[in-house]
C-alpha cells in the first residue's frame, strides 16, 4: 500500500513547513501527499525515486514534488532542507509557470544557486510564524527554481486561467470533481471555462482529468501492491468495471496483465 501524507497531519499549521534535517540511514517507502514539497540536498548520498525513475542523491540535488508524484527515498548520512506547502501559500501565478505533469522534477544546482536556495530556505525555516513573510520567501524560492530549471523561459505577464485550473485539478483529481467545480474555482461560468480550457490546453476538461487519473493509476499498478480495485478508487474513478474497460483500451491490456508484464 502506498502511504498518503496529508497537509494537516504533516504541515503543522496546514500551510507551510520548512526545516533542516539530518538523516543517518533511512528507507522511506513509496508515498504521495496532497501538498507540494521541495527538498534541497546539502550533503550525503542515496537514491530518490520519483514515479519509478531513480535519481542519485548528491549535494545540490533539488527535488520538487506535486500531489501527482509518487516517490520513495533511500538515504545515507543526508543533510537536507525540506519545504512542504499547500498551494494556498504560494502565488498561484508562480506555481502555474511549472509543468508538474510532463516536466522533470529533479535537477542539480551549482555554485551561487546552491547558496541562494540554501540561505533563503534557512531564512524561511526561521520565519514560519509570519505567514506573509514566509509566503514571500517561498515565492522567491519557487521563482528562482523556475529560472534555474527553465533558463530560457520568462515569467509571462498574462495569467492563464487554464494553468490555475490545472493546479486545482492536480490537487483534487482523486476526488469526484466536475467541470463546474473547476469553473467555480477560477471564477467563470462552466460553459465559458470549458471553451477557454480547450482553447488554451488543446484538450477538454474531461480528457485532461482522465489523462491525469489514468497515468496515476498506471503508476500505482507498477509501484504499489495495492489491488486493482483499490487503485481504481485511489485514482478518482467511480465505476470499477468502467475503469477496467477503459484502462484496457488505453494501455492495451487489463490492469492485472499490465502489472505482470511491466512491473520491475
Amino acid at each position: 500500500m502506498i502511504n498518503k501524507l496529508t497537509r494537516y497531519d504533516y504541515i503543522k499549521n496546514g500551510f507551510i513547513h520548512c526545516d533542516a534535517r539530518t538523516i543517518d540511514e533511512a528507507y522511506v517507502p513509496t508515498h504521495w501527499h496532497d501538498f507540494f514539497e521541495i527538498e534541497y540536498i546539502i550533503s550525503g548520498s542515496g537514491d530518490y525515486i520519483i514515479d519509478g525513475k531513480k535519481y542519485t542523491i548528491a549535494p545540490g540535488m533539488t527535488f520538487f514534488m506535486s500531489p501527482i508524484n509518487a516517490h520513495m527515498v533511500i538515504a545515507h548520512d543526508v543533510q537536507l532542507i525540506n519545504i512542504s506547502f499547500s498551494e494556498n501559500l504560494c502565488d498561484s501565478f508562480l506555481l502555474s509557470q511549472l509543468d508538474f505533469v510532463d516536466s522533470v522534477t529533479a535537477f542539480r544546482l551549482e555554485g551561487a544557486d546552491r547558496d541562494y536556495i540554501k540561505t533563503t530556505a534557512l531564512e524561511l525555516s526561521h520565519s514560519l510564524d509570519d505567514n506573509l513573510y514566509a509566503s514571500l520567501l517561498l515565492n522567491t524560492i519557487v521563482t528562482k527554481l523556475h529560472k534555474i530549471f527553465t533558463p530560457q523561459a520568462t515569467l509571462r505577464n498574462n495569467f492563464s486561467i487554464s494553468k490555475k485550473a490545472v493546479l486545482y485539478i492536480i490537487n483534487n483529481f482523486r476526488k469526484n470533481i466536475s467541470l463546474a467545480d473547476a469553473a467555480s474555482y477560477v471564477g467563470l461560468t462552466p460553459s465559458y471555462f470549458s471553451m477557454l480550457f480547450k482553447k488554451e490546453t488543446g484538450t477538454t476538461f474531461k480528457e485532461y482529468i482522465d489523462r491525469l487519473r489514468f497515468e496515476y493509476a498506471r503508476k500505482l499498478i507498477l509501484l504499489s501492491d495495492m489491488t486493482v480495485q483499490q487503485i481504481c478508487a485511489e485514482s478518482g474513478f467511480g465505476n470499477y468495471e468502467n475503469f477496467i474497460r477503459r484502462f484496457k483500451l488505453r494501455f492495451g491490456s487489463s490492469p492485472s496483465i499490465y502489472r505482470t508484464k511491466n512491473k520491475q
